[in-house]
């Protein structure tokens, strides 16, 4: 299996800290990444080590135990995690998502679910994540790329709601060698249908 790209070192943004990296290139990025992945029709990569299904389930894991902090260390520290509102989702330049998070905001969203103040998760929403169909490829420029599905099951107030959805991963190396998430895209199935007030983390 090819070795995903290496990400150069970067301090840990803070919430005061602008964000330098959301740039019309990165912009740029996200969308050929959806692009390239989403309608991928070649075979999928071996994972021989298992290592980008391990990263993945880790990552589903975290998040329905709600241990964000260790959530957020599989992401890199400048990364991209992006909710498109459309079916075929358009140029994240110009098109409204639902989510569109860099790195800060996604602190800001840990840290929101953090201070007993966010009514519509009160009490918290309860989740478990059912990751399928995973494939990862090597893209044209050298890059590492996973799609998979996923169904999120959430439970609140006696109510249970399922979420399917696609969902697309760009994968590089932190400066520590470990695979991390530079970009992770949601896709949810009804995203073009009237949606409701997410106030748990997808």
């Amino acid at each position: 299996m090819c070795s995903p790209v290496s990400l150069p070192a970067a301090a840990t943004p803070r919430s005061t800290d602008p964000v330098l990296y959301v740039d019309d290139a990165r912009y740029a990025r996200l969308w050929s990444l959806w692009k390239q992945v989403s309608t991928r029709d070649t075979a999928a990569q071996i994972d021989p080590e298992g290592d980008i299904t391990r990263l993945l389930c880790r990552e589903a894991r975290l998040m329905d135990e709600r241990q964000y902090d260790a959530w957020l260390s599989i992401f890199a520290s400048e990364c991209l995690y992006w909710i498109p509102r459309n079916a075929e989702p358009g140029d994240p330049r110009i098109e409204s998502g639902i989510y569109l998070d860099d790195r800060r905001r996604l602190t800001d969203r840990v840290a929101l679910s953090r201070t007993g103040y966010l009514h519509a998760q009160i009490p918290a929403s309860r989740t478990r994540r059912m990751l399928s169909n995973i494939e990862c490829w090597t893209l044209d420029d050298g890059s590492l790329a996973a799609r998979a599905n996923i169904v999120i099951w959430e439970h609140r107030k006696g109510i249970t709601r399922a979420h399917p959805a696609m969902q697309v991963y760009e994968i590089v190396r932190d400066p520590a060698g470990a695979m991390v998430l530079a970009a992770k895209i949601v896709s949810l199935l009804d995203c073009d249908a009237p949606q409701g007030n997410y106030a748990f983390l997808l």
